[in-house]
């Protein structure tokens, strides 16, 4: 008799990442231009620094998850919130929370 072991936690279901967001070239020189034009007037914009919170499913690489951030420090909040969750949520728990079902 063969039991099939079910995963214990979403993290063993699903991987996670920080990915640049994807803009077009010229977007990418204004949001550029806009985050020199901030830091020299004594600002911080970083348009530049935005980024994705991305869940892959580790089987096949799937995106399941991709939440926008607004820079480095509302990621590095974010991809610690998510970690945790993986680490402690059963995978259907996870789903639900984020409501991928």
């Amino acid at each position: 008799m063969t039991a099939t072991l079910e995963p214990m936690t979403a993290g063993e279901v699903y991987s996670l990442g920080l990915e640049p967001r994807h803009t077009r070239r010229w977007g990418r020189l204004v949001a550029g231009a806009l985050d020199l034009w901030c830091a020299t007037t004594g600002g911080r914009f970083e348009l530049t620094g935005e980024g994705l919170v991305v869940v892959r499913r580790r089987s096949d690489g799937v995106a399941e998850l991709r939440v926008p951030t607004g820079g480095a420090e509302a990621a590095a909040t974010l991809v610690g919130v998510v970690r945790d969750q993986l680490d402690t949520m059963a995978p259907d728990e996870f789903r639900a929370a984020w409501g991928l079902d």
